[in-house]
């Protein structure tokens, strides 16, 4: 059994963060779940530009508002508390949330599990996993 108190993992190496965003890794590649799951804000004024080249993700949205782009089409979802959106196919997009808003706040589970404390590189994506 795994229990996970986020009052314990706060301020640990599971408390990731990078500009615009902060993640507290619930589960990790050590728990041996072969999934991750975090959970995410993605803070006001915040443009993120992912491509998960190396990982598959679902995202629920919990709380806040935002939208996701896909950069390819240029089609614009909007995000909204009871939302998921999952880029399946290792789509470049871009997660935005107003100035004047809440934190989008998410539980993303990612395939295969995050080792926990990684952050996105240039190009928007985590590392392989069998480079951490």
């Amino acid at each position: 059994m795994i229990i996970a108190d986020k009052a314990k993992l706060a301020g640990t190496a599971r408390d990731a963060r990078g500009e615009g965003w902060e993640s507290l890794r619930l589960l990790v590649r050590s728990d041996g779940m072969g999934f991750s799951m975090t959970e995410t804000r993605v803070l006001p004024g915040a443009v993120l530009r992912l491509q998960y080249k190396h990982h598959i993700e679902a995202c629920y949205c919990i709380g806040g508002a935002g939208e996701v782009v896909e950069l390819d089409s240029g089609t614009v979802h909007p995000i909204h508390a009871g939302v998921l959106y999952a880029p399946n196919a290792h789509e470049q997009h871009e997660v935005r949330v107003p100035a004047d808003g809440a934190a989008l706040h998410l539980i993303c589970v990612f395939s295969p599990a995050l080792q926990g404390d990684e952050t996105h590189g240039p190009d928007g994506s985590y590392p392989p996993p069998d480079a951490v």
